[in-house]
């Protein structure tokens, strides 16, 4: 008989089998009453009864985690089937196993997509979560032009298996833990075991230990959550949805942190220059990348200096400019009501309105809001008398420029970093600028990430350089030892 011969295997575990049937593991005996009761008004868990032999057997499993398809090929089939060859096969291998020894790890089960079957004595676990994801798509954050245009999606599993299949060697190792005491969100620290330094692995297996959160939504909030600096403008771990990225990254000895329900992969230790570093100067020819870097960097400063150093000039400094230049600055500002620092701010902030707005919008609609927006309020504002057109230029190029890093959070940080740059250029000029200046370059360098220098060179002891530095070095390929003679 079923019921009796498959019951009667007590603490026992029956091991994955041919035919794509589900993993199953036999527990210890935990009343199903007292499942219903744990699970009280939760109208998403489902209790079944079917008949197998004239025995009630109760099917107890959470809807939402588990799609009818799944539980009627992985359970309710091979139940019916029990007097097949098949079923035969599955009784006939099992091995020993742990138990469930209690109501707690029961739910725990449910709640992470198992299916419960009891006979009224014992349980057994089956594995049947099986949702809907999102597929693998390209990004739209981080487009690439010629490299692949795969990226990580919600799924964790989905995320390791884009990794594995790119990287296979043993050396490759994955940690796997739980964080949030609600949630209990899944997450996978991934390195390179002959690559990766011991140190700045132990600090982060140590900073995800030391989180104490009731859940987590998503890879930035756990980012702020494990930097050493959080209130920092910059951030200290690289955020990216790529999957190549994430591979090179593996390769030259950093981590991986991956996390279940965030389509984003936290990179480190990093350098500053891999935060200006785009997705495509690995796919690039070497000058062009190297080009295409030293334009990023130059833009970063740009931005923090150029509204600035024009509140500084008029408001000090007039006599540093050229002649005909001040005449042509003085002219454009004869009808303007507002001092240089109030100008600027005022211009800044409306430009930041019409980002974010458009960033909320629907893309049509945004796109419409950010062009005709910043034409119409532009020529308007100008032909009022209410700014110059001079620095209606000078705004726009500082936020052309600032979008030439692809990281998101470091644009977003320029932001914070040009109104400190505005204030000290009205309260005290060029020299207010060199203090700011000075100020960031000392942050800059007390950052770390997971303990080493943000602002380290692209060297790493041992394996050279990694080729994500201020320059970009061609890529060679040299065959050592070869048989084969040129003819």
């Amino acid at each position: 008989m079923f019921a009796d011969s498959l019951f009667a295997l007590g603490l026992s575990r029956i091991k994955r089998f041919a035919h794509g049937y589900a993993d199953m593991e036999v527990a210890i005996v935990v009343k199903m009453d007292l499942l219903m009761k744990a699970f009280q008004g939760n109208d998403d868990i489902v209790r079944k009864e079917i008949l197998i032999n004239k025995k009630p057997i109760s099917l107890f499993y959470m809807n939402s985690l588990t799609e009818q398809k799944t539980l009627e090929e992985l359970v309710i089939r091979p139940l019916h089937l029990h007097n097949g060859e098949k079923w035969k096969r599955l009784q006939n291998v099992y091995i020993s196993g742990e138990s469930i020894d209690s109501v707690s790890d029961a739910v725990q089960a449910v709640l992470e997509g198992f299916t419960l079957i009891s006979d009224g004595e014992e349980l057994i676990k089956l594995k049947t979560y099986s949702v809907s994801q999102r597929s693998i798509e390209s990004s739209a954050i981080e487009s690439s032009i010629m490299g692949p245009q795969d990226s990580f999606n919600e799924s964790l599993q989905t995320n390791l298996s884009l990794l594995k299949r790119k990287v296979k060697n043993i050396s490759l190792k994955t940690i796997i833990g739980n964080i949030g005491e609600e949630t209990q969100t899944q997450y996978a620290v991934l390195y390179m075991d002959n690559k990766v330094s011991r140190d700045n692995l132990d600090f982060l297996l140590r900073a995800l230990d030391k989180v104490n959160i009731q859940g987590i939504t998503s890879a930035s909030v756990l980012q702020q959550m494990i930097e050493e600096m959080p209130w920092s403008p910059f951030p200290q771990l690289l955020n990216t949805v790529r999957v190549d990225t994430s591979m090179s990254s593996l390769l030259e000895g950093k981590i991986v942190l991956l996390l279940d329900g965030a389509p984003q992969a936290l990179i480190g230790p990093i350098t500053f220059m891999e935060l200006v570093n785009s997705a495509d100067d690995e796919y690039n020819r070497s000058l062009t990348a190297t080009l295409i870097r030293h334009l990023s960097l130059f833009g970063f400063f740009m931005t923090i200096f150029i509204t600035s150093s024009y509140v500084s000039f008029l408001t000090f400094h007039p006599e540093m400019l050229p002649p005909q230049l001040f005449s042509l600055i003085a002219t454009s500002r004869a009808k303007v009501p507002f001092p240089p620092m109030l100008e600027v701010l005022i211009l800044e902030i409306i430009i930041e309105i019409l980002r974010e707005a458009a960033a909320r919008m629907s893309i049509k609609v945004g796109q419409t809001i950010g062009v005709v927006g910043g034409i119409v309020i532009g020529t308007a504002a100008v032909e009022a008398g209410l700014f110059s057109n001079i620095i209606i230029i000078l705004v726009a190029v500082s936020t052309l420029l600032s979008f030439l890093p692809t990281n998101v959070l470091l644009r977003n940080g320029f932001q914070v970093i040009k109104y400190v740059f505005i204030l000290l250029a009205g309260m005290l000029g060029l020299f207010g600028q060199m203090i700011a200046f000075a100020y960031l370059l000392s942050h800059l360098v007390k950052l770390k990430s997971l303990g080493s220098p943000l602002l380290s060179t692209g060297f790493n002891k041992g394996r050279g350089y990694s080729n994500k530095g201020v320059l970009r070095v061609p890529n060679r390929s040299f065959i050592k030892n070869s048989s084969r003679t040129n003819r």
